[in-house]
């Protein structure tokens, strides 16, 4: 490997153990040695994940591991970024894999044309079963990425949703911009990252490769577990209140804050239908962040297309969020 390596791949850790060695591998068969991989052990609980990453980095050539204290994805992204020395930076979760062949596919189109920041892919859904799928009703047309800011951030959406492990960035731009994963977002920490790097007016252009097997459905996850819905909406919280900053500061003009409420509501929306649970505890539990959102209530996009959330949302501005979630969690 070069002392300046072109790329560098971080990959944050926690209770992977089962799934670790896949992907570093995964990141080991790429082409060239032109690469680093961080790997950074989240302070992970199960005594397997951080003897892991030792072990994998004494092995593969390139792999280093990092070790820190619990402080969550977004801080495990920081750690990475920080350590990072390549020209470019791209994600990998600990449980997912980097596709065959991206690093020569990306050395390709950066030799032919290297005038960007912000490179975007696609990637494929992992299922359970082993089998590798396109994720259905996305929409990625290959080229340069301009217009508005709301104009963006609705391609980058329908290209792919909010995942930075599918993207490429130059890190340069990302140190000059002053940009890092919000420490306090615990879950869904992509959507601000991605807004506020659009803020950062960086030069987009999406690509026709894949660059992550995304796992879908895996025990334990974030994603998957229930008990974790109150976090869901503290973090959405904790989004909206940066949001609000990067507007005061004048990173957002009116329309592209407008964009980035819509944005932020499409997420509250499903979250919050889903906490109409039959378990009065779980929906006690998501009051506190539900009512923290009210600012959101009036908005989002895919809201107004959708007729049975349009009806949520009207009970919600209306009767409140508590008898909203007993009344709908009735029906389930």
């Amino acid at each position: 490997m070069s002392d300046t390596p072109r790329f560098s791949i971080i990959v944050p850790a926690y209770n992977v153990a089962d799934y670790l060695e896949e992907c570093l591998r995964s990141v080991a068969a790429q082409s060239g040695r032109d690469w680093e991989c961080l790997v950074v052990d989240d302070g992970s609980t199960d005594g397997a994940t951080g003897p892991l990453a030792d072990r994998l980095a004494a092995e593969l050539p390139g792999v280093r591991a990092l070790h820190r204290e619990n402080g969550g994805l977004s801080a495990a992204r920081n750690t990475g970024l920080a350590a990072a020395a390549g020209e470019w930076v791209l994600f990998l979760d600990g449980d997912d894999r980097m596709a065959p062949g991206l690093l020569a596919a990306l050395r390709a189109d950066l030799d032919r044309d290297p005038d960007w920041d912000w490179l975007v892919g696609r990637y494929l859904r992992w299922l359970p079963d082993g089998r590798l799928e396109p994720h259905g009703g996305l929409s990625l047309t290959p080229g340069p990425c301009t217009g508005t800011y709301g104009e963006r951030l609705a391609r980058l959406y329908a290209a792919g949703h909010w995942s930075v492990w599918k993207y490429c960035l130059r890190r340069s731009f990302l140190q000059r911009q002053g940009l890092t994963f919000w420490e306090e977002v615990r879950w869904a920490e992509d959507i601000g990252f991605d807004l506020a790097l659009l803020a950062a007016g960086p030069r987009m252009r999406f690509v026709d490769h894949i660059f992550t097997h995304y796992r879908e459905s895996r025990p334990g996850s974030l994603l998957n577990d229930a008990k974790n819905l109150p976090r869901r909406f503290e973090a959405l919280g904790a989004t909206w209140r940066r949001v609000q900053g990067l507007q005061a500061a004048g990173r957002l003009d009116a329309a592209a804050f407008g964009a980035a409420r819509d944005a932020l509501a499409d997420m509250f929306w499903p979250q919050a239908r889903t906490a109409a649970v039959p378990s009065a505890a779980v929906r006690a539990a998501c009051l506190p962040g539900i009512r923290a959102l009210r600012p959101l209530y009036p908005y989002g996009r895919e809201v107004r297309s959708r007729r049975s959330w349009r009806i949520f949302q009207r009970l919600l501005r209306t009767a409140g969020p508590r008898l909203t979630l007993w009344l709908v969690s009735r029906g389930r």
